[in-house]
């Protein structure tokens, strides 16, 4: 199940990207949030390209669907890497993928970065799948409808903090 969103922030892009990339911005981002444990396992970004692990604790922002309520735990371990590259002076990409311990599914996406003047915008990808038969497709609706009420969240956090 896929889903695109578009973010637009009243920043340039290198400002943007240097907040994304920023330590301090990360933990109070996901301090706000009221996530857990959180912790930079990598970051490192040069002209080029960019790297950031980031792996936290984090609850669910929906409501579990009662079919899936035996799998359903209240804190989640959660590790996103995020793999970025510059595509020209005015856009970035990024490639990433969510991986949460003990849920059997897959999600991935991109971003793209672009640059508008004086402001940017991001437009996010996002992928989720999950093969188990039956349940699959139960799980990837509760994932993507999570996911989408999360990147909402955190797009909410990271203008208030700039």
């Amino acid at each position: 199940m896929k889903f695109d969103v578009v973010h637009p922030y009243d920043v340039s892009l290198d400002k943007l990207l240097a907040t994304f990339f920023d330590r301090q911005h990360i933990y109070a981002k996901n301090d706000r949030l009221g996530h857990r444990n959180v912790q930079v396992l990598e970051l490192t970004r040069d002209d080029a390209a960019g790297k950031l692990v980031v792996e936290r604790e984090m609850t669910t922002s929906v409501k579990v669907p009662a079919t899936l309520t035996s799998f359903h735990r209240p804190w989640n371990s959660v590790r996103q890497e995020e793999h970025w590259f510059r595509k020209d002076d005015s856009e970035w990409h990024c490639e990433f993928r969510v991986r949460i311990d003990g849920v059997p599914a897959k999600i991935k996406g991109n971003m793209q970065l672009k640059s508008a003047g004086t402001a940017c915008t991001n437009r996010v990808s996002l992928d989720v799948r999950c093969d188990i038969p039956l349940l699959g497709k139960k799980i990837a609706q509760f994932l993507v409808d999570d996911s989408r009420y999360k990147m909402e969240q955190e797009y909410d956090a990271t203008r208030g903090l700039l």
